[in-house]
């Protein structure tokens, strides 16, 4: 039987009081700040920690800890069950002021906590009544943490695109997230332009290319959108909500699960101390300031994703470790489009020793879509290639492991093209068979690529390239390849002046010909014997001239073992 409301409502129908409202809104608060109570004083014991903090924010003292982190242990059955209780409160409190704010985050935030990612993008959807921008943030909330990122990305936009211009702003401010230069040269633009900053940092930093290129945008998003859902909400720490938790969750994200200790943190404090544990490593992948200015020249050098000085830090929620891969990728040009190709061993990371890995290679644009090649349950050595329409952005190799969720990559930028006549393609290091014809194109050494451009000396090698540009009928060139010794001493270059130390390798070959040309291009491949060289690190560089004086240069390290 349905209560009548008050006079002139329809028959039938029942309606909210303000002070009705007021009294729900209260029991649904009591009701959140009881469970964290309870949760509070059933938190597994012990999983401390001694150590010196990476940083203090405030009250708290926030440190990265290692890969091999202890993983959660199963929260408690009375948790479980009082959470489920508290979900039916705010549920049922949704319907009776269904435009609440606070009320339709809360059932959100712990629905998902839950496991009950589909149901809190459901509610988001189709029955939140808080305002658009914020339902949809909610829903792009919901997404994220259920690893729906497409689904989370056009949730997200939809928000921004409700939100009064100041207050968009401050959504994309991440000047509390940059180092140094990066921080100050944000702070320098207006709210447009750190708009587009703080995209093109987002882009740049997506963990995996071939699971989304917006993961860090809306990673961002979901923590503003936690902390608008936390801040007038009871803690699990027990801490009044205040600006050190919004700037840890905002540097850090939140914690996944709790620990407490079983003794008091100091001899005046009666509550024990409370420990929040990351899901996972958190890694630094926002690029460097050079990497910003320079996509073209990107380098692995251009990232160090295990920083501890990082004003921020992400963990994956597909990867709890993420490291460089031993690799090698060249790229070459196909036309307006780009191919890479990509060669790797992982045979002695053990990390991915024995796992099924999901391999791909992406050639990531700011300006076009981009390609990806895909290769699942690829082994732990293993080659692939794309090619796309894309001739600037970045090319990224990716390995994955779903299993024990561990990931690898290497991305580089994409080389501008030259503005001279000729140009010349990376150098491909390939296992050279003596048996083998002289290669003349790609497919002749693609298969044989070396896994990475750590050599033994004892070995020779084949070195591939393609030459741009040349005259259809033929012209002759002169190729020059050095292979020179990197960082060698000012004190080692006198002992070798005075005899004092054998001379230091280095390896230089010069001819000329007349390539054969096709497509607009014309591949070569000669074999190089390291054999001379002592251990180290080279230079190889190839030098191309034509008999009318234009040039072109490519080059690329080795390590001689």
């Amino acid at each position: 039987m349905l209560q009548s409301g008050p006079a002139g409502a329809p028959r039938g129908v029942q309606t909210t009081t303000p002070a009705d409202s007021v009294r729900i809104l209260r029991s649904a608060r009591s009701a959140q700040q009881s469970f964290e109570s309870f949760r509070r004083n059933r938190l597994p014991l012990g999983y401390g920690y001694n150590g010196p903090c990476d940083v203090r924010v405030g009250r708290y003292c926030y440190w990265r800890g290692p890969e091999s982190d202890d993983k959660p242990p199963d929260e408690d059955a009375q948790i479980i069950k009082r959470r489920d209780a508290l979900i039916r409160t705010l549920d049922s409190t949704t319907h009776a002021i269904a435009g609440d704010a606070w009320v339709a985050g809360q059932l959100v935030r712990y629905l998902v906590e839950a496991s009950r990612g589909e149901e809190a993008i459901r509610f988001a959807r189709e029955d939140c009544k808080a305002g658009v921008s914020w339902c949809a943030s909610l829903l792009g909330y919901a997404a994220h943490l259920s690893e729906q990122f497409t689904l989370a990305d056009s949730a997200y936009e939809q928000a921004l695109a409700r939100l009064e211009p100041s207050e968009r702003c401050k959504w994309m401010d991440i000047a509390e997230l940059l180092n140094d230069d990066l921080e100050r040269r944000f702070n320098k633009l207006n709210c447009q332009d750190r708009e587009k900053l703080a995209r093109r940092l987002f882009w740049m930093g997506s963990p995996l290319y071939s699971l989304g290129n917006t993961v860090l945008l809306t990673e961002h998003l979901t923590r503003l959108t936690h902390i608008r859902i936390s801040e007038k909400a009871a803690t699990t720490e027990g801490n009044a909500w205040s600006d050190d938790n919004r700037r840890l969750v905002l540097r850090y994200g939140w914690p996944r699960w709790f620990s407490r200790s079983s003794g008091p943190l100091t001899g005046y404090e009666s509550r024990p101390s409370i420990v929040g544990h990351d899901a996972g490593m958190p890694y630094n992948f926002f690029p460097s300031l050079r990497a910003l200015d320079s996509l073209t020249s990107v380098d692995a050098a251009d990232w160090v994703l295990a920083d501890p000085q990082a004003r921020t830090g992400f963990v994956l929620p597909y990867a709890r470790v993420v490291h460089e891969v031993a690799c090698q990728i060249a790229r070459f040009r196909r036309g307006d489009s780009t191919l890479a190709v990509a060669a790797w061993d992982v045979r002695r990371d053990t990390m991915f020793l024995g796992r099924s890995i999901d391999a791909a290679l992406v050639l990531a644009s700011p300006k076009d879509s981009g390609a990806i090649a895909r290769a699942s349950d690829s082994r732990t050595v293993g080659r692939i290639s794309v090619t796309g329409l894309v001739d600037s952005g970045l090319v990224s190799l990716e390995l994955l492991s779903r299993e024990n969720r561990k990931a690898a990559r290497m991305r580089l930028g994409i080389p501008a093209r030259s503005s001279g006549r000729i140009a010349l393609s990376d150098l491909l290091f390939y296992g050279y068979s003596p048996d083998a014809s002289p290669a003349s194109g790609l497919d002749a050494v693609r298969d044989s690529a070396l896994a990475s451009v750590s050599i033994p000396g004892t070995r020779a090698i084949g070195v591939y390239w393609e030459t741009y540009g040349l005259r259809a009928g033929g012209e002759p060139v002169k190729f020059t390849l050095t292979v020179e010794p990197v960082g060698v001493s000012l004190l080692r270059r006198a002992a070798e002046a005075l005899r004092f130390a054998d001379p230091t390798s280095a390896l230089r070959v010069q001819w000329s010909e007349v390539p054969a040309e096709r497509h607009g291009l014309a591949g070569r491949g000669v074999r190089v014997d390291l054999s001379r060289l002592r251990g180290g690190r080279y230079r190889v560089e190839l030098l191309v001239s034509t008999e009318s004086g234009e040039e072109a240069i490519a080059a690329r390290e080795i390590e001689v073992k």
